[in-house]
């Protein structure tokens, strides 16, 4: 049996028209957002790998903090919520009546896509790893006269009736903050990049400034991690790093290079959006930016 390989480019759809219609709206991208959300209740509860410690070790020796400065719900807010009420707002402002649903449609499936892949990549390689929370030996309280420079396992030193609050002591490589955090403001800082044109050397400098303002409430809400003692610097860097990379690669998907003539304009939008003088999106540019721009010709750069 040989398999029609284009229809991994086009769908399974009979009909080309159908075919156009499900690629222009994504549809198995939302199909694989269902079953990413799904994956992530399992995988969450996974028992982490539970890896030896020394109860002398000081990187494991800070106290446990009861209350966060970032909760897991202040973070859901942070990492979804605030990036859907800007990008709404923006939206409203901005968008061309010609492709303003399809715009929005694409914007917040990215979005949700970034934040929910990460998180659930975050979860599943945490428990893989089982390193020991800054803030371990609180939550354990290794019974007395455990040796020292002895590796030991926590179910044999523990004393802590909690065993949750221990095991989540050992997912702390990678900080979940960090990547679902960076995941979802950093889409929102490719994502205002776009609409407001800061790749355009024409752009004013507080469009940048703007846009740059979900990456510096990532990193906050990554060191705030260090601050709470939950995670280790390395554990800070590599959600970081981790999330950023989700949240390029999604918005790639969806929208042209930053610095695209037509950056607010999604790859497969089909419309005849251009940056005319009474369209919402105009700027002077030294280039010829007045012609349509085949989506499948952009450039694929930052």
């Amino acid at each position: 049996m040989i398999i029609d390989r284009s229809r991994l480019i086009r769908g399974i759809s009979v009909s080309s028209l159908d075919s156009n219609r499900s690629s222009k709206w994504r549809i198995g991208d939302l199909l694989l957002l269902v079953l990413l959300l799904i994956l992530n209740i399992p995988v969450y509860y996974f028992q982490p790998f539970e890896r030896q410690f020394y109860i002398n070790d000081l990187t494991i020796s800070h106290p446990y903090a009861e209350h966060q400065r970032v909760s897991d719900f202040m973070l859901f807010v942070y990492s979804l919520i605030v990036p859907l009420i800007t990008m709404a707002i923006v939206w409203f402002l901005f968008s061309d009546a010609k492709h303003r649903w399809h715009l929005l449609y694409v914007s917040v499936l990215g979005l949700v896509l970034s934040v929910t892949s990460v998180a659930l990549f975050t979860n599943f390689v945490k428990n893989w790893f089982g390193r020991a929370r800054p803030d371990f030996l609180a939550r354990c309280i290794p019974t007395e006269g455990t040796p020292i420079n002895v590796l030991v396992n926590a179910r044999d030193v523990c004393t802590s009736k909690d065993w949750d609050k221990i095991l989540e002591g050992f997912r702390t490589t990678p900080s979940g903050h960090s990547s679902e955090s960076f995941a979802g403001l950093g889409f929102l800082y490719f994502w205002l990049s776009g609409q407001l044109l800061t790749g355009n050397i024409h752009a004013a400098l507080w469009t940048k400034a703007i846009a740059l303002l979900p990456l510096l409430g990532a990193t906050l809400i990554a060191l705030s991690r260090t601050q709470d003692y939950r995670h280790h610097f390395i554990d800070v860097l590599l959600g970081s790093f981790i999330g950023f990379v989700f949240a390029f690669c999604t918005y790639r998907r969806y929208f042209p290079s930053i610095y695209d003539p037509l950056p607010f304009k999604p790859l497969l939008d089909d419309s005849n959006v251009t940056l005319q003088n009474n369209d919402h999106h105009y700027l002077p540019t030294s280039n010829n930016i007045n012609e349509e721009v085949d989506p499948e010709s952009r450039p694929f750069t930052v």
